[in-house]
């Protein structure tokens, strides 16, 4: 779903106009109407409620005033404040102002900013609250004059339900900051695509419950390819991994190889193997130190392994390259990394393989660790993609910064480094981030608290390694954007599927092996959604 800028709202409202010839007032009309509708969702039956819209100078207000209208046809008891003298609209506000003048519905103009405290101690409440003060296109906090009106929104709120037209008010569409006074909405209704301040924390927890409403604008225009940041949701899920045709077979799903393990950390392998499984993988072999494989095999019926050679220390030594790029002549795909070590031999092996493979190389953990503050070395001599999975230390220690810069930028470091670069970034932690080559950056939209527990980077890892396999088998390894729409699918449903196992279990006690069992169920009901 995609995230536009208000710049980019505005563009795609003109355009809407000058190319489909449709007419502003319609879309103003439209979005009117779809916040009625969010009422009647919240109230069900409006006929007798009372509502008090509160409407700015703007359009903005202009769309409250098409809501109170739409209000009053279906017999509730509208009643209109607004925040200056009417005689200031403009436009398609204007016009609906005249509406609901010749309708005589009721208004309080609230002429003069300063009394407003005594005006407002006047106003009886209701059961519902609308807020269309501000839209996207404010630009500098709500000042001393206007922070009642707010304060008394937020002040019904113990008692009414409180609707934001657009976005709550006092926010900045662009900003995930709270700049000032703002709205505290229990739920926004806002038009044609979510804007930034509705999707990241702060700014995001004023929104409550969030609703994209079409209002007529053509979804081509939002497929300008300038428009680059998007949220990870369920329908690019379905829109990557379509149902199986009935005469598929288990070549079509991709053999996924798995390079992972050391002495003492034989479950991250299993996991990673284990997860690519439940994840729809044909076939999943392990490349494995030789005296791990000893431990593991059998443990999991399903997965395949092979024995490599080893360093005295129990981890893959820098003569298993010769046989890892024999056996990935049969891959589709490759994990490099979980419990690997940052041994220095085991290091340079993984260096040597992610130049050399001839398959898409997913890179985790300690994989990712064997390039700490050389980026620039992290590519593939053979044109393969390369995509890596890190936590906020490792690509803190990869591009040589501090892990608070990281955290307090988890956007635009994801966005620099794939940039810079070339390879596709996958920053975990709350709101994943993925991050492409091109400048495009995608959101994650599930997961939660409980998901912060050892191993679950190792599921994600197995979950991505299994989607950058479908993409080779789908696309013959060209369309990167594709393949960072797949890793973006495997980011969702891993989060999604934590979210099942936290309701069963609760977030405290959460275990990664528990995401196993519920990944069934994050597939399902993604799939049940679009039904």
């Amino acid at each position: 779903m995609k995230i536009l800028t208000a710049k980019q709202i505005a563009e795609v409202d003109r355009l809407s106009t000058d190319i489909y010839q449709i007419p502003s007032l319609l879309l103003m009309e439209n979005a009117g109407r779809a916040v009625v509708d969010e009422i009647t969702d919240a109230s069900g039956n409006v006929e007798g409620l009372r509502v008090v819209l509160f409407c700015g100078k703007g359009n903005n207000g202009g769309d409250g005033l098409v809501a109170a209208r739409h209000l009053a046809v279906r017999g509730a008891r509208p009643e209109v404040v607004l925040l200056s003298d009417p005689t200031g609209y403009r436009g398609d506000a204007l016009a609906n102002w005249q509406m609901v003048h010749a309708m005589g519905i009721p208004v309080r103009v609230m002429e003069n900013h300063a009394p407003a405290r005594k005006f407002l101690r006047t106003l009886e409440g209701g059961p519902v609250v609308v807020d269309a003060l501000f839209g996207t296109g404010l630009s500098k906090p709500i000042g001393p004059d206007l922070r009642p009106v707010v304060d008394w929104i937020n002040g019904a709120r113990s008692r009414a339900t409180v609707v934001s037209v657009d976005i709550p008010s006092g926010l900045f569409a662009d900003s995930t900051v709270v700049p000032g006074p703002a709205v505290q909405a229990h739920r926004t209704v806002t038009f044609t695509a979510l804007k930034l301040a509705l999707v990241v924390p702060p700014a995001s927890d004023r929104a409550g419950q969030v609703r994209v409403a079409p209002i007529g604008s053509p979804p081509a225009l939002l497929e300008n390819s300038e428009y680059r940041l998007d949220l990870i949701d369920a329908p690019l899920v379905r829109r990557v991994l379509p149902r199986r045709a009935r005469d598929s077979h288990k070549g079509d799903y991709g053999h996924l190889f798995v390079i992972a393990g050391s002495r003492g950390k034989s479950g991250a392998a299993l996991m990673t193997g284990h997860a690519a499984l439940r994840s729809g993988a044909g076939l999943v072999t392990l490349l494995l130190p030789a005296s791990l494989q000893r431990e593991i095999v059998g443990r999991i019926p399903e997965l395949m392994s092979e024995a490599l050679p080893e360093t005295a220390e129990r981890t893959l030594a820098t003569s298993a390259l010769d046989p890892i790029l024999s056996n990935l002549e049969r891959a589709d795909a490759v994990v490099i990394g979980p419990g690997l070590t940052t041994q220095s031999a085991t290091r340079g092996l993984v260096r040597d393989v992610v130049r050399r493979s001839p398959v898409p190389i997913v890179l985790d953990a300690d994989g990712i660790n064997a390039f700490a503050a050389k980026p620039e070395d992290l590519r593939n001599d053979l044109g393969q993609a390369v995509s890596i999975t890190p936590h906020p230390g490792e690509i803190a220690r990869l591009l040589g910064s501090r892990i608070s810069d990281v955290q307090r930028n988890r956007r635009e470091v994801a966005q620099a480094a794939s940039r810079e670069y070339g390879f596709i970034t996958v920053l975990k932690g709350f709101q994943t981030v993925v991050a492409a080559p091109d400048g495009r950056v995608m959101i994650n939209s599930s997961g939660n608290p409980g998901m912060a527990t050892g191993g679950s980077g190792d599921i994600l890892a197995g979950m991505a390694g299994r989607f950058a396999a479908g993409w080779r088998r789908k696309f013959h390894g060209s369309d990167f954007l594709a393949l960072t729409h797949h890793l973006a699918a495997a980011v969702y449903l891993h989060g999604l599927a934590g979210d099942i196992a936290a309701r069963e279990k609760g977030e405290e006690s959460l275990l990664a092996t528990d995401l196993l069992p519920c990944l069934p169920a994050a597939f399902k009901s993604v799939y049940a959604a679009g039904q």
